[in-house]
C-alpha cells in the first residue's frame, strides 16, 4: 500500500471562485506544478477529489468536467516538465438543490462525505492512515478526517477552532513543505521511494481498475449516454403502450420485461460506489429494455 495526497481542486490547485466548465479558463496557482512533482518524488500518489455541483445546476456537463481535468493534468505536466504527475481525478456532480433532475440529490461522494477518498483507496491500494487531504474548505477537512487522513487547510484567515485540521498554512507550497517534513515512516524512517516509471495514467472517474485517461474519460461519457438512453427507451415504450390497449401475450411479456428493467436499474443504483458493478447492472437493464421494445414492435406488426 502507498500513501497519497488527496487534493481539492478549486482554489487549491487552480484559481476559481465559481463553477468552472471551460478548460480555457484553467489557471494553475503558483507553485502547484513543482509542489506536486516534489510530492510524487517523495512517494505519494496524487488524487484530486472535487465537488462539481455545476453539473447539477445545469451550467455544464460531465464531459466539460472531463475536459477541465484533462487541461489541469496537461498544464501540471507541462509546467513541471514531467508526465502523468496526477494519478486520478474523482468528482461528484450531485447536489441536493440542483436544477437537473438526474443530479438533484446528495451522494456519498459529495464532500464532506468521504466517498471519493474511500473509493480511491480501494482503486489505488492507498494507505489512508499515512495519507493527507489538502484543501481550502471545511468540507475538505471533514472528508479527510472521516476517511482517516491527516488534513491541511489552506487559509490565510484562520479557521474555526472546532475544525481542527492537522495543520493550517497560507498557501499550497507551504502545504507541500509540511507534508515533506512529516513523511510516513518505514523501517528507515523515510517515505517509500517511487520510480517515475511507476506513474499510472490520469483517470477521470473512479473505476476499480487502472485504465488510461482516455478510456476512463470515455467510460464517463458512455455512462451518461447509457442513462439517457434508458430514459429515452422508457419514453418509447410508454408511447407504444399508448397506441393501443389490446392485450396480447407479447405485451404481457413486455410488461414483465419493463418491471425487470426497473429492478436491474434499481440494483445498479445501489452500487454507485463501485462503478464497474454499477455499469454491469445498467448495461443489463439496457439490454432487457431493448428486448422489450423489440417485442412491442413485433406485436404492432
Amino acid at each position: 500500500m502507498q500513501p497519497a495526497v488527496f487534493l481539492d481542486r478549486d482554489n487549491t490547485l487552480i484559481a476559481n471562485d465559481g463553477d468552472l466548465g471551460d478548460p480555457l479558463a484553467v489557471k494553475l496557482i503558483d507553485g502547484v506544478a513543482p509542489g506536486l512533482a516534489a510530492l510524487r518524488d517523495a512517494g505519494y500518489r496524487l488524487v484530486v477529489v472535487t465537488n462539481q455541483a455545476g453539473v447539477a445546476r445545469g451550467k455544464f456537463t460531465e464531459s466539460d468536467v472531463d475536459l477541465v481535468h484533462q487541461k489541469i493534468a496537461a498544464m501540471v505536466d507541462e509546467t513541471a516538465g514531467r508526465t502523468n504527475i496526477i494519478d486520478r481525478f474523482y468528482y461528484c456532480p450531485y447536489h441536493p438543490e440542483g436544477t437537473v433532475d438526474e443530479y438533484r440529490r446528495d451522494h456519498p461522494w459529495r464532500k464532506p462525505h468521504p466517498g471519493m477518498l474511500l473509493q480511491a483507496a480501494r482503486d489505488l491500494n492507498i494507505d489512508l492512515s499515512h495519507s493527507w487531504m489538502v484543501g481550502d474548505q471545511a468540507r475538505d477537512m471533514l472528508a479527510g478526517r472521516a476517511s482517516g487522513c491527516r488534513t491541511i487547510l489552506i487559509s490565510s484567515n484562520g479557521h474555526p477552532p472546532e475544525l481542527q485540521p492537522s495543520a493550517a498554512v497560507p498557501g499550497f507550497s507551504d502545504a507541500v513543505q509540511h507534508i515533506l517534513k512529516h513523511p510516513p515512516a518505514n523501517t528507515n524512517g523515510t517515505a517509500p521511494a517511487r520510480s517515475r516509471m511507476e506513474n499510472p495514467p490520469v483517470a477521470q472517474f473512479q473505476l476499480a481498475s487502472d485504465h488510461s485517461a482516455e478510456a476512463l474519460g470515455a467510460a464517463v461519457r458512455d455512462l451518461g449516454a447509457l442513462r439517457r438512453s434508458i430514459l429515452d427507451l422508457a419514453d418509447e415504450l410508454r408511447s407504444h403502450r399508448q397506441r393501443g390497449s389490446e392485450f396480447t401475450i407479447l405485451r404481457m411479456v413486455a410488461v414483465f420485461g419493463e418491471l425487470l428493467v426497473v429492478l436491474l436499474a434499481a440494483l445498479g443504483l445501489m452500487q454507485l460506489n463501485t462503478m464497474d458493478v454499477f455499469l454491469k447492472w445498467m448495461i443489463g437493464a439496457l439490454l432487457v429494455q431493448l428486448i422489450t421494445i423489440a417485442l412491442l414492435l413485433l406485436d404492432n406488426r
